[in-house]
């Protein structure tokens, strides 16, 4: 019987190393619709982890639709197993993974290593079942930060800008935005009426546009120029935080930038910003990056919902397999 086994020296985290098991057994046919789980008390004793790591795993279950809590039955399989392949098609799968997991094995994978690699590609030949749309209020941020989460996260982020979001978001399920921008988010999702998963990142300003900070004298008179006055302010808040003490906003519509400044800052996808400063004035291009935490996180919820997308329909069957999660091997 086939049982839980947690490897300590995965970079997989461990509730989701139990996620991913409990949700092959009951795809695999292993455990049936209706059968009683483990308790997560039960289950962590057994596994030696923490009983919030379980209770951890079993809330993703249940938001992947495949396990549900039953008052006095506890937590029972919700959805059954997905049809199995046949003999041939097993046959055919095993020699189409033949080749590339004994090339992984030499080259010093371990098998729950090789196993989450193909587990994450699995999941990724499903992302285009997802539709996410990165808001912002400026269109060169929106595409920029929308092509970056596209190359690091596997699957196709389409940018949009607030004002067009009845349009660009007809068919997300997504929408990931900045922070600042997040409770705008929310309230057009509220007025929409559909259930769309809304993420917020964080955006930090670049390392050089730290250290050129960094650099100013207190007393410096600080100009922000920005087509945008939401993100001017946002800009001039962030240096006023950062120490600067006389820090103003340059109204787009100004034709000329005051000759008075020693600072001038504008944005790095707008670099021209800064064309009218005066002789003397030192412009900074302040750019900003996606957070690293950030990212992962965002990879993390879309790994959750490829998981829903993907998770077995209401037909199939299977063998018992719940006794084996504590049981052990």
């Amino acid at each position: 019987m086939a049982s839980v086994r947690l490897s300590s020296s995965s970079a997989t985290p461990v509730y989701q190393q139990i996620v991913e098991q409990i949700r092959y057994l009951i795809e695999a046919g292993q455990l049936e619709t209706g059968e009683r789980l483990p308790s997560a008390r039960l289950l962590a004793e057994n596994l030696r982890v923490n009983r919030n790591t379980v209770a951890k795993a079993y809330s993703r279950l249940r938001d992947m639709q495949l396990i549900a809590s039953n008052g006095a039955a506890g937590t029972v399989v919700k959805a059954k197993a997905a049809p199995d392949l046949n003999g041939a098609q097993r046959d055919q799968v095993r020699e189409l993974l033949a080749e590339p997991v004994r090339a992984a094995v030499e080259l010093g994978l371990a098998p729950d290593e090789i196993g989450h690699i193909a587990v994450n590609l699995a999941l990724q030949a499903g992302s285009d079942q997802l539709h996410p749309v990165f808001v912002e209020c400026n269109e060169e941020r929106a595409t920029a930060f929308a092509e970056e989460l596209t190359a690091r996260l596997g699957v196709t982020v389409r940018p949009s800008l607030i004002a067009e979001l009845d349009e660009q978001a007809a068919d997300c399920d997504v929408l990931v935005t900045t922070f600042f921008h997040l409770a705008e988010v929310r309230r057009w999702v509220r007025g929409s009426g559909r259930h769309i998963e809304t993420v917020a990142v964080v955006v930090s300003p670049h390392i050089q546009t730290l250290m050129r900070i960094a650099t100013l004298p207190r007393a410096a008179r600080v100009g922000v120029h920005y087509s945008t006055e939401h993100q001017a302010e946002q800009v001039r808040d962030w240096l006023v935080d950062a120490g600067s003490k006389h820090v103003s906003v340059i109204p787009f519509q100004e034709a000329e930038i005051p000759a008075g400044l020693d600072v001038l800052v504008v944005p790095a996808e707008h670099p021209e910003l800064g064309d009218g400063a005066a002789e003397g004035t030192q412009v900074i291009e302040f750019g900003g990056v996606l957070d690293e935490g950030s990212v992962r996180m965002l990879g993390e919820v879309l790994g959750e919902l490829r998981q829903r997308s993907l998770a077995p329909g209401p037909s199939g069957r299977g063998r018992s397999a719940s006794e084996s999660l504590v049981r052990g091997s």
